[in-house]
């Protein structure tokens, strides 16, 4: 059961659909002309579908990266962004379904932050953080999609 919802707006409900449910993996709940949404654990992710939408022109400022996490980390923007936690299986799943798929990520295989990170944008520019918090860093499985 959800017991926490967020609410976030996207330009195209098949792409949305097809980035969060097939290639990030999260269980969709319902599927409307202009409102989807996703359960993943005790959190709902709808969207509702406008016409337009500002796009970030950058990546989303994420506070570990500024704090040595990541060497060279990119210039960001003070935007909101996503940041999901699966399991090991989960994520080595997504991230190769993402990869696959060509959507633009930060960097081209997963990395090491503390955590295993991969970081891509959804449909709309927004910044979606994958994260791996249970494999440590020297099991190299999560780093090979």
């Amino acid at each position: 059961m959800a017991t926490w919802f967020a609410y976030e707006y996207c330009t195209d409900i098949t792409a949305t659909r097809k980035f969060y449910g097939e290639l990030v993996g999260l269980t969709l709940i319902w599927d409307e002309p202009d409102d989807i949404a996703f359960r993943h654990g005790c959190v709902q992710l709808s969207f509702h579908r406008v016409d337009t939408l500002g796009r970030p022109q950058g990546w989303a400022f994420q506070p570990g990266w500024s704090h040595g996490q990541l060497p060279e980390a990119p210039t960001t923007e003070q935007v909101r962004s996503i940041s999901i936690a699966l399991p090991p299986a989960a994520f080595q799943s997504a991230a190769a379904k993402l990869q696959t798929a060509g959507v633009q990520a930060l960097r081209a295989e997963p990395f090491w932050v503390g955590y295993w990170s991969f970081v891509v944008l959804d449909p709309d520019g927004q910044t979606v953080e994958l994260t791996d918090p249970e494999s440590p860093a020297t099991d190299h499985r999560a780093a090979t999609t």
